[in-house]
């Protein structure tokens, strides 16, 4: 899968538009099947081999981990930032779209955490307590990096055009 088809990264000359979660779709689809093939098995399989109280507690595990990907499906996925040249603005479009910014405000930072880090932007001045993250989580291997080159090249590179932000030197 290209870099731009796994952010549906889409540029038109007003905007650039991308999904930094598109990339998870397919894996939470494969999980959510999953959880469905699981609900037959625990009522059938395990509803006489349980007590009342362990079938209840696996019951709801289930509805929990459910409940996840589901939200992780309607609310996190569908996440997608604009980058209105003719505004001078950027969005971020879920059902709604909000304004985060203008062009003027907006940093760009690698955040760091645990192990992997992920491109954010911010306002500045602001970036550290309110962000928003704009990439896949990277970490130090060899595809990851590949990735993230992919990423700067094809992604990043031309939103910082577009806003008129210089990549970072340590970055290039």
């Amino acid at each position: 899968m290209d870099i731009r088809d796994r952010y549906k990264f889409e540029e038109n000359g007003s905007e650039i538009s991308f999904m930094p979660n598109y990339s998870f779709l397919r894996t939470l689809v494969w999980w959510l099947v999953l959880g469905v093939i699981a609900l037959p098995v625990i009522i059938y399989y395990f509803m006489d081999k349980m007590s009342g109280d362990q079938f209840k507690i696996a019951m709801i595990l289930w509805a929990i981990y459910m409940i996840y990907f589901l939200f992780d499906l309607v609310f996190r996925v569908p996440v997608k930032f604009i980058f209105d040249k003719s505004e001078k603005c950027i969005y971020r479009k879920l059902l709604l779209s909000k304004k985060l910014m203008n062009f003027d405000e907006m940093t760009y930072f690698v955040n760091d955490e645990r192990g992997t880090y992920y491109y954010s932007i911010g306002k500045k001045r602001n970036q550290f307590v309110k962000n928003y993250r704009i990439s896949n989580y990277f970490s130090g291997s060899k595809a990851s990096e590949r990735r993230e080159d992919e990423y700067i090249k094809e992604i990043l590179c031309p939103v910082l055009i577009a806003i008129g932000i210089p990549l970072n030197s340590e970055e290039q």
